[in-house]
This record gives structure tokens, C-alpha cells and sequence, in this order.
């Protein structure tokens, strides 16, 4: 196991911001088949049969009832499998709910021998979980199962021949994708599924090509995933739908994750030698730039050593719902792959970052009324607001060495303003009374 810590003060030219006295740690397993699958705002992750402590270093198997954990929340709630009939080695989806497991059980009329399913998630709240599972070998439908009521409820339509559930918030809803063949073959379409069961196309006017999903979705209804090899962001509150591209070298990427505070997580992929598939670690966030960016660079940046045997960091699938955690594993195949984690602390959206750059930008008054003044010994550039859910609240080309920001539209609360001059950046939290 390599566990490696870096406190650094540090001005990062060019594309990535400047940030100092920040915290950053990385872990790295040491065992094959260690991959982590979800991890919460605590640092507790999932790795398929056991949990990992991110803070205390610490690994403990999963309980003797359970067979799998795919999923975890911040109340330490899992989604996974335990046996339905350990003999003849038949498992079901399963749920842990304040330390004990329950079993959730097949769809009437599935036959277990015959059919199959893979539990994906579990909402914030705990009260949601999600995946999927057949009639039968071949026709797959979602669930959703409420932990409150026992209820399982089984989800197919008639214009797919199959639907996946992959993501469910605390009101029921469900990302993931729907099959309607409509080439001939396999073509699934990114969908969310509200709370009425309602199936709906993410995009709906786009041709859709490929293989793409709605990943994941955060508490402000945006959705992530892929389109066409590309990543996408989708806001259900405007109904804007954007794209992002693929970084050099890569034939495709994806999103697999976003946090509350909007950090997109996932990676790129491509064909490497005989045909293997490789894959680097993406970040996503308007503080970070228009375009996704390669976690190994802002963590080698900052003198974290990745440790990586191929120099890629593989996939990322999971971040904390506070931004700070992302999980994943190494450029292996999934079964064989060596799970990491990243510690971002406060890093990416600038919180406990002070008001003032060794490169000479200043944000003042903190906390501000109405206005707050941005000062450079080099002329500015652009100026971004952004609220708590990581959205671009405001935005302003400067072009010169000062500025005055006027806030008095926006509700109080917690912003985070990036400023740029021709050398440096800087990201500061400020608190609008």
C-alpha cells in the first residue's frame, strides 16, 4: 500500500488555477481486485466485499450476510447483494439500512435461476435504491425499491427492449439509458425515469449513436454520462444540454459521476496495443477551465505522486457528494484492477484559499454586503461567480487591473469567485451577507 501526503504552497500557471496551503493525499491498494465502486463525504468507500477508510487507512471485510457493495451514501447506507439461496450459490439485491441488511428481493414471475440483475445505487437519503434485473435471460427492466415500504416496483416499456437504471436521487428519480434497437441492434439512449415512472430521452432531438447513459445526478438535477463518446453535462432545471470534448490521445470519454457542488468526474478511453482498452482519469468544472481536464496533472502539479505502474490513473467512478473524495481504480480490467483514492480537500473550489495570491490578485471585503473589489498588478481577465451547487451565477470580462463585482442580485450565501490575470489564477470562497 503507498500512501503519500503533500502540503504545498504552490502558484500553477496556464490552465490550472493557483491555490495555496491546500491539502491533497492519494491511496493506492495494493491488492488485485481492490477496485472502489462508491465512496461518501466521510471517506468510508465500497470495494465489492469490503469497506476502506480513507482517513484511518483502514480496511474491513463486508458482513458475513452480504455478497456484494456496489453503492454507499453519508449515512453509511450500502447497496449490494446477499444470497438468496447460498446452496445453489443464487444471489438477490440487498440493502443495508442503519447497520443491518435486508434482502430486496426478484420481480414476480422472475425465475433467479434464470434470470439476473446488478444493484447500482442508493439514494442520499437512503430511502431509494436502483439497478437492474430480467424477466428471464433477455429481457431486462429497471427497479426501483423503496426501503421504507418494501416495495419493489418493476420497470419496462413497451417502446424499449430494455431499460437500465444507474443513478436514483431522494424524490425516485432514476438515471440511465433505454434500448430501442432502433439500427438493428444494441443502441441505448440516455433517459431518466421520474418519480411517476415516466421515461424520458436526455437528450430528445439529438440523433443518438453509440452507446450512451445518464450516469449520475447530483442534488441540483444535473446530469451526467456520455453521448456519442462524448461527456455531457445535462441541467434539468434550464433543459441545457452540453457536451465536452475528448483530450488528445483518446478515442472517447465519459462521466461517471457529479458532485453536489458540480465537480464531474469520469474518464477517457482508447485501444492501446493487441487491442487492450486504456483509460485516464477526467475532472470537470467550470473554476478548472471549458473543458475537462487529467486529474494526474493537477495532482502531479502539486507534487502527489499517482504511483501509477502505467502512468494513467484508469477510472474514476465515484466522487463524494462534498467534492472532496474521488474513487476508482487503476488502467486494469475491472476484476483484476487495484482501487485508489483521491483527497482533494477543499482544493478544486477554493474553500479556506485566502483572499489574497503570492501572484498578486486580491478579492476584498470577505465577508462582502453588496460589492466586492478585485485588484491585480497585471490586467484581469475573466471573473466567474459561482454558487454553492458549482453554477455559474455571474461572469465578467474585466481587461483591466481592477474590477468591482456587484453581488447585490444574488440571495446570501457562499460563492466561489475564480479571477485570472495573464500569469495565474485565483479562487477565493466568499460569504455574501
Amino acid at each position: 500500500m503507498k500512501h503519500l501526503n503533500a502540503r504545498f504552497t504552490l502558484a500553477v500557471a496556464c490552465l490550472l488555477p493557483t491555490y495555496t496551503w491546500a491539502q491533497m493525499d492519494f491511496y493506492r491498494a495494493s491488492t488485485f481486485g481492490s477496485r472502489f465502486n462508491d465512496i461518501n463525504d466521510n471517506g468510508l468507500a465500497v470495494s465489492g466485499g469490503a469497506y476502506f477508510d480513507f482517513p484511518s487507512l483502514t480496511w474491513t471485510d463486508m458482513e458475513p450476510e452480504a455478497t456484494s457493495t456496489d453503492a454507499i451514501n453519508n449515512a453509511d447506507d450500502v447497496a449490494g447483494s446477499m444470497f438468496l439461496d447460498e446452496p445453489n450459490y443464487i444471489m438477490q439485491p440487498a440493502v443495508r439500512i442503519n447497520g443491518v441488511w435486508q434482502p430486496i428481493g426478484w420481480f414476480p414471475g422472475s425465475d433467479p435461476q434464470e434470470s439476473s440483475f446488478t444493484t447500482y445505487d442508493i439514494s442520499p437519503n437512503g430511502l431509494w435504491v436502483t439497478g437492474q434485473m430480467s424477466m428471464g435471460c433477455c429481457d431486462y427492466g429497471t427497479f426501483r425499491y423503496n426501503t421504507a415500504t418494501s416495495e419493489l416496483t418493476a420497470i419496462f416499456d413497451a417502446n424499449y427492449v430494455a431499460v437500465a437504471g444507474y443513478c436514483v436521487t431522494d424524490d425516485g428519480t432514476i438515471g440511465g439509458w433505454a434500448d430501442d434497437e432502433g439500427t438493428g441492434s444494441t443502441r441505448r439512449i440516455p433517459v431518466y425515469i421520474t418519480p411517476d415512472l415516466e421515461i424520458v430521452q436526455v437528450p430528445p432531438t439529438f440523433p443518438i449513436e453509440l452507446t450512451n447513459a445518464v450516469n449520475a445526478i447530483n442534488a441540483s438535477s444535473l446530469m451526467v454520462g456520455d453521448f456519442n463518446g462524448q461527456p455531457f453535462l445535462f441541467d434539468l432545471a434550464t433543459n441545457s444540454f452540453t457536451t465536452f470534448g475528448i483530450p488528445a490521445g483518446y478515442t472517447s470519454a465519459t462521466f461517471t459521476d457529479i458532485s453536489d457542488n458540480g465537480i464531474a468526474v469520469g474518464y477517457a478511453q482508447d485501444f492501446g496495443d493487441f487491442g487492450s482498452l486504456i483509460r485516464e482519469t477526467i475532472v470537470y468544472h467550470p473554476i478548472l477551465g471549458d473543458q475537462p481536464v487529467l486529474l494526474k496533472d493537477i495532482l502531479l502539479s502539486h507534487g502527489v505522486d499517482i504511483n501509477a505502474p502505467t502512468g494513467r490513473m484508469g477510472t474514476a467512478i465515484a466522487i463524494s457528494p462534498n467534492g472532496k473524495y474521488i474513487a476508482g481504480w487503476d488502467d486494469d480490467a475491472p476484476f483484476l484492477a487495484m482501487g485508489w483514492v483521491a483527497y482533494m480537500d477543499d482544493l478544486l473550489l477554493g474553500t479556506g484559499v485566502p483572499d489574497h495570491d503570492p501572484i498578486g490578485i486580491t478579492v476584498s471585503p470577505n465577508p462582502a454586503t453588496d460589492k466586492v473589489n478585485i485588484g491585480s498588478v497585471q490586467e484581469l481577465g475573466t471573473v466567474m461567480v459561482f454558487n454553492a451547487g458549482g453554477q455559474v451565477v455571474q461572469q465578467q470580462l474585466i481587461g483591466a487591473m481592477t474590477a468591482v463585482l456587484d453581488l447585490s442580485a444574488l440571495p446570501s450565501g457562499v460563492y466561489t469567485i475564480r479571477a485570472t490575470n495573464k500569469v495565474s489564477s485565483l479562487v477565493s470562497r466568499v460569504v455574501k451577507n
